[in-house]
């Protein structure tokens, strides 16, 4: 069995409409049956590009032929390594234990304090307590609305 060679190319995008380009690129990858294409990745981080995984860069130039917006391929290849960075799900936000002052940034409680009771990393949730509340209240909500409170 023979196996598949899978490069990584960068499509160069007006900046802006990587998600559209994205998106038009699967769709003629999806109509014309080019099967040598393995993946289409937007990165978040990354303006004016879009990765494409293919077999050759015929494949990806037959791709990208006459897309709007597109401007070309960048020469040579992605390392894979790069593109493991570019998918591979950080930790982000800052480091919130059970207990700890915190201060919602979002929602409905922007700008109130509160106080840890819960913490669900696997869900990225956090159970709070409003402190400004006249009762107790719980909430959760998600992990990146909330930034620990300036110790006083």
């Amino acid at each position: 069995m023979e196996t598949k060679i899978r490069n990584y190319y960068a499509i160069k995008v007006t900046g802006g409409q990587e998600t559209n380009v994205g998106l038009m690129l699967e769709e003629r990858a999806k109509t014309n049956n080019i099967n040598e294409i393995y993946s289409i990745i937007v990165p978040p981080n990354l303006k004016g590009y879009v990765i494409v995984e293919a077999s050759g860069p015929h494949v990806v130039k037959l791709l990208i032929s006459g897309i709007r917006n597109v401007r070309g391929v960048a020469q040579g290849l992605v390392p894979k390594d790069d593109i493991l960075k570019i998918v591979s799900k950080k930790i982000v936000g800052p480091s919130i234990k059970e207990g700890d002052l915190v201060e919602v940034t979002a929602g409905p409680f922007r700008g109130m304090q509160a106080q840890v009771i819960k913490l669900n990393a696997d869900k990225e949730e956090v159970v709070l307590n409003i402190l400004e509340s006249a009762f107790p209240l719980e909430v959760t909500i998600p992990i990146d609305q909330v930034k620990p409170s300036k110790k006083s």
